[in-house]
C-alpha cells in the first residue's frame, strides 16, 4: 500500500484515526483534517515523533520547514 503523505503513515501506526486521535487527545475529526491537508502542527509532529518514530520534519506543513531548515545545511562539507 502506498501511502499519499507522512501523516497516513502515522495513521498505520497507530493502528486506525481512531486510535492515533485518543492516543495524541484530540478528535476522530482532527486526524481527518490532518489526512486531508497532509501535514500537522510543529507540536503535534513532536508528539508523533515521540510515539512512532516518524521525523517530525516529515509530518509538518514544508513551508514552515523550509523556512526552520539552517541554510548550513545547503552546503557540503
Amino acid at each position: 500500500m502506498e501511502l499519499k503523505n507522512h501523516v497516513e503513515a502515522a495513521v498505520v501506526a497507530a493502528k486506525g484515526q481512531t486510535l492515533l486521535a485518543a492516543h495524541l487527545g484530540v478528535s476522530q475529526q482532527a486526524i481527518s483534517k490532518w489526512l486531508r491537508r497532509g501535514w500537522v502542527s510543529p507540536t503535534r509532529a513532536q508528539e508523533i515523533e515521540a510515539l512512532y518514530g516518524i521525523p517530525r520534519k516529515k509530518l509538518m506543513n514544508p513551508k514552515l520547514v523550509a523556512l526552520l531548515q539552517d541554510p548550513a545545511d545547503d552546503f557540503e562539507a
